[in-house]
């Protein structure tokens, strides 16, 4: 076998560069090293670093020539033009700093009209990401076993109110929130989303009624962005995380809703947040992660 082995070489996305030469990039990917949002079980700023090494199992041989999917029966990502620009500077509690370099670092990528890719991190994340996108027709596609619309702490900036801060701030035209399953988002913070305008779908609902339900609500030709808490899987596929709720959805589930969702609409940028390698020995969270992301940008890039 040809290639550079997943253990060996410098560690980046799919191998990617920092820069490409003479050529613009199609997607780049960015980490956003952050915990300080984690209310329970810190971890994820080692995130970004374990969701590349993961990727590696993939890249055998330049990004660029593709992969090939067995399933679908084609080759994905053929010819693609990706940049890996490492992680956005954060420092220990500089909080207001953090999100301030976020929003910038965010705000030039969508500038620059590329497909971004922010790995997280926590999910406190995904707001100063949307006020970088400043554009707020974009509708949010949020999978999460939470609501995050959390109210208990004085801080606005936990994991769990970002999307609280989203539509208060009025950063995204509609929501839907998929996966909710568990004993953390109250009953007054759950209907305060659907005030909001939040459309909720619980795990239950998608085992028993599949995605169709979701992607009817999903505006046809819309912008999306898509925020996906990798506690949206059910912890036996995805233990790595701080808050992990059983009964979650499986790889098939997610992936079927994500291609659904790119042939309806079009796709602004990803967010894979909340993956936890302290609780992850195996390393099959990490990797579950990578494969999300490669598998949007097989959908979205060809």
């Amino acid at each position: 076998m040809s290639g550079i082995m997943p253990y060996a070489g410098l560690v980046s996305f799919l191998r990617a560069t920092a820069h490409l030469e003479d050529v613009a990039p199609q997607a780049v990917v960015l980490g956003i090293p952050t915990d300080f949002g984690a209310s329970h079980r810190p971890g994820t700023r080692f995130g970004p670093r374990v969701i590349r090494e993961a990727s590696l199992q993939y890249a055998y041989d330049p990004v660029a020539e593709g992969l090939y999917d067995i399933e679908l029966g084609k080759t994905i990502l053929s010819g693609l033009k990706i940049e890996d620009r490492g992680d956005v500077p954060v420092e220990p509690a500089a909080i207001e700093a953090n999100l301030a370099a976020i929003e910038a670092a965010a705000g030039t990528l969508f500038r620059q009209g590329v497909f971004p890719v922010f790995l997280g991190g926590d999910h406190s994340i995904t707001y100063p990401i949307l006020k970088g996108l400043a554009h707020p027709s974009v509708f949010l596609v949020h999978l999460d076993a939470h609501a995050d619309f959390d109210s208990t702490f004085e801080s606005p900036y936990t994991h769990g109110s970002a999307m609280r801060r989203v539509m208060k701030n009025g950063l995204v035209s509609g929501i839907v929130q998929v996966g909710l399953r568990g004993l953390l988002s109250d009953k007054a913070d759950v209907e305060t989303a659907r005030r909001h305008g939040a459309r909720q779908f619980t795990a239950f609902q998608v085992e028993e009624k599949g995605i169709g339900p979701v992607l009817e609500v999903i505006p046809e030709g819309a912008e999306v962005y898509l925020s996906l808490d990798i506690d949206v899987f059910d912890p036996t596929v995805a233990p790595g995380t701080g808050t992990p709720e059983p009964g979650g959805l499986s790889y098939r589930q997610v992936t079927a809703l994500l291609r659904g969702i790119a042939r309806k609409a079009r796709i602004k940028g990803l967010d894979v947040v909340e993956v936890n390698p302290l609780y992850d020995p195996a390393g099959i969270t990490a990797l579950l992660a990578a494969r999300v992301i490669i598998d949007v940008m097989g959908m979205i890039l060809g």
